[in-house]
């Protein structure tokens, strides 16, 4: 192989039961959709052999590096995200040495160079959607592009919806919606939650950046200090170099709450604070399929978030959360208020969210729909 591949080769001791499988990620990126990637090849190693492609010294490639996973990883070296021969040829040449016939690509640009390492060969392609989209890409060039696409998988029904209003039109082509699964550990939910009464345990998880809503869950606890209520809001997440995060410090310092709010970083195992948590707090202007909105009904802490995109897909699974208009604060603000005012009441009927998440997001479900999916 070329010496811009590296190979890392896992033991395969078991009979598989799907052909190859190549999940591939060329992104530069250390979000969900990096680690996604990495989840789901391992997921899907226990039915085949299973390849994750990834850009060299990328943080998919560390993730990997980091672990031990039943799969192998190959990377490639390459420049250009809209069309590269080392990423042609290397990715052609993977396909041949491993004898890949299913592929789930999860991005967007690079899809223009694959296409040329795909023609010709027999492959069952899909593309992974994490995140909406909003330019659609329906012209002669990208018609052609995504003709090599067999399935389209969103992880909601949101992001499916978006899928069909983006993607050039074809009658091939199936849709998907499969739900990420979680690993839930029943020995999770020891808690420490009534010990201190006189507190509100508040928590928001999620990166700090712009549009994630650490700003308006700051400003939503307003209400609670107006009314004396003592609480804590906890907010966890690594920033993501943008300068949003001197714009949230400059907002709280200017409150006179500001020693009830504490700014975590970055933390490994967020099921040690929610634990603790009586709500999390998650006024996301729009989300995918959120991890940490599933870590937390699982936690059976009360949920309140904006009614967009995603979330209202958990009432219609049965999911017990309290949604409120779309960037309103001040509604975001009763309603917090409203849910501390019977906080006992209140994780109490939310009790039920940690049987429901085991059954919508458990890895056995996730593993069939995805073998409906692969030859």
């Amino acid at each position: 192989m070329s010496s811009t591949i590296k190979r890392s080769l896992v033991e395969e001791s078991m009979t598989k039961k799907k052909q190859p499988v190549a999940v591939m990620c060329f992104s530069s990126g250390t979000g969900g959709m990096e680690r996604s990637a990495v989840r789901l090849a391992e997921i899907l190693s226990a039915i085949s052999d299973v390849t994750l492609v990834c850009k060299q010294d990328s943080f998919v490639e560390k993730l990997y590096d980091a672990g031990d996973y039943p799969f192998r990883c190959e990377t490639v070296n390459f420049w250009s995200r809209t069309f590269s021969l080392s990423m042609l040829f290397g990715v052609r040449a993977i396909i041949n040495n491993f004898r890949i016939n299913n592929v789930i690509f999860f991005g967007a640009s690079e899809l223009k160079t694959l296409y040329f390492s795909f023609l010709g060969r027999d492959l069952n392609v899909t593309v992974w959607h994490g995140t909406t989209k909003s330019r659609a890409k329906r012209d002669v060039l990208h018609q052609l592009i995504y003709s090599c696409v067999n399935y389209h998988v969103a992880i909601s029904e949101h992001l499916a919806r978006n899928v069909k209003e983006i993607v050039p039109v074809s009658d091939r082509i199936i849709y998907r919606v499969v739900r990420p699964s979680f690993n839930f550990s029943d020995d999770q939910l020891l808690n420490n939650k009534n010990i201190d009464n006189k507190c509100v345990n508040i928590v928001h998880i999620g990166r700090v950046a712009s549009g994630k809503g650490q700003i308006d869950a700051v400003l939503a606890c307003r209400g609670l200090y107006n009314e004396g209520v003592v609480f804590s809001l906890k907010i966890i997440g690594g920033n993501d170099g943008s300068e949003y995060l001197n714009e949230l410090k400059k907002v709280i310092d200017g409150l006179p709450y500001k020693d009830s709010i504490y700014l975590e970083g970055f933390v490994e195992d967020v099921s040690l604070y929610l634990k603790d948590a009586d709500v999390f707090l998650f006024p996301s202007l729009g989300e995918g399929m959120p991890n940490a909105f599933i870590e937390a009904l699982h936690h059976d802490v009360v949920c309140v978030a904006y009614d967009n995109t995603v979330f209202p897909e958990f009432l219609d699974m049965g999911f017990y959360v309290h949604l409120v208009k779309n960037k309103d604060v001040d509604a975001l603000s009763v309603k917090l208020h409203d849910v501390v005012a019977v906080i006992e009441d209140e994780k109490l009927k939310s009790k039920v969210n940690v049987e429901l998440s085991k059954n919508y997001f458990s890895t056995e479900r996730e593993v069939s729909e995805w073998s409906d999916i692969l030859r």
